[in-house]
């Protein structure tokens, strides 16, 4: 592929399945063929990533697509993004020992997790659900009446 190839494909609207993709990308100023250009992958892939719906990258892919576009990974993917309580909704100890338990879980996992071997997507996972552990705690933490 070379730079001065590009040409504009103009996404349509009817066949959008990842607006958030979509969005960056125009934001960015980008077409399909200079992101594919930068990943060093085929134009095409990058059309089916923005227009078919539930498509989305390898992880690998979908971190690069996330540095190139200067946004975090979530924000063009929040389906995959690992669900953790609202830490303004966690007012109990109840709530709060939960959520140390969800974390306690999280670790377990990414403690057996063999790592010669992993999937970049199953590693892509770990790390979220590790990160969205630790704003759940931090957020608790932080959160207006909490304990110190």
């Amino acid at each position: 592929m070379t730079a001065a190839t590009f040409t504009t494909v103009k996404p349509n609207p009817a066949r959008i399945g990842n607006p958030h993709l979509r969005a960056a990308l125009i934001e960015a100023g980008l077409t399909y063929e200079e992101l594919a250009f930068q990943l060093r992958v085929d134009p095409k892939t990058v059309e089916r990533w923005v227009n078919e719906p539930g498509r989305r990258p390898y992880a690998r892919h979908a971190h690069a697509v996330a540095r190139v576009l200067g946004c975090d990974v979530w924000d063009l993917w929040p389906a995959q993004r690992p669900a953790m309580p609202d830490p303004a909704e966690t007012t109990s100890n109840g709530e709060a020992s939960a959520m140390v338990s969800l974390a306690r879980r999280a670790l377990e996992r990414a403690e057996g997790l063999n790592l010669t071997s992993a999937q970049p997507t199953e590693l892509a996972l770990m790390v979220g659900e590790l990160t969205a552990c630790l704003r759940g705690l931090t957020g608790l933490h932080d959160a207006p009446g909490a304990s110190a």
